[in-house]
């Protein structure tokens, strides 16, 4: 039993360090380079000198890593930027092309409902008057049980809309929260790294002569 949880512990430490591989990286590309800057040569020139791979290593990871956002986003590579800047060049003769449009005439059909109601004359009976009534009366009562059963059909599907609404934002935030973890996880990171990297090249090739002499 406290083997196997030991061996648990021990696997979800090491998950836990690939998770910040990158940082660790960070810092032993670091240390390599002032190991063999301070410690194997010792002198100005490998400091200045490893400080320029730093620099070199960190302009191409920091590269890369805003290349890498970029793609995130799902905008065109650099490579196709440049591609079509280069096929955008100016030509010394031009084709005129006229495009005649076409236009296009839609006709929206009309649905037209007809409604018959019985006037009243006051030259029939009354008996025809009186069913004339009822029969106005009765049409008045199937058209307002049409219209409660079309509100009642528009409540439901205002209520099915409302759920499905509420679902999809839901599922967006969802998803945007992941994009934005992704994001964070990966290519910023990356960048991140390659900047530090960037920094402290610029300080030992700068601070060279300084920091030979320590």
């Amino acid at each position: 039993m406290r083997n196997n949880q030991l061996q648990q512990w021990f696997s979800s430490f090491w998950y836990w360090l690939v998770e910040a591989k990158l940082v660790f990286m960070g810092f032993f590309v670091i240390a390599v380079a002032m190991f063999f800057g301070f410690f194997i040569w010792n002198s100005e020139a490998s400091v200045r000198i490893s400080g320029y791979v730093l620099q070199l290593i960190g302009m191409i990871f920091a590269i890369r890593g805003l290349l890498g956002v970029r793609k995130h986003f799902g905008q065109p590579l650099l490579r196709r930027l440049i591609i079509n800047w280069f096929k955008r060049f100016p030509k010394w003769k031009r084709n005129v092309v006229i495009d005649a449009g076409s236009a296009h005439v839609t006709i929206a059909g009309m649905k037209a409902r007809a409604e018959v109601w019985m006037t009243d004359n006051p030259n029939k009976p009354i008996e025809q008057r009186i069913d004339a009534i009822i029969k106005n009366i009765e049409r008045i009562r199937v058209e307002q049980r049409e219209q409660g059963n079309a509100i009642d059909i528009l409540k439901e599907s205002y209520e099915e809309h409302k759920k499905q609404v509420t679902e999809q934002n839901n599922k967006i935030k969802e998803d945007i929260n992941s994009d934005l973890e992704s994001l964070h996880t990966s290519d910023l990171i990356t960048s991140l790294v390659g900047l530090v990297w960037l920094t402290v090249g610029i300080t030992m090739s700068t601070l060279a002569p300084e920091l030979s002499k320590w």
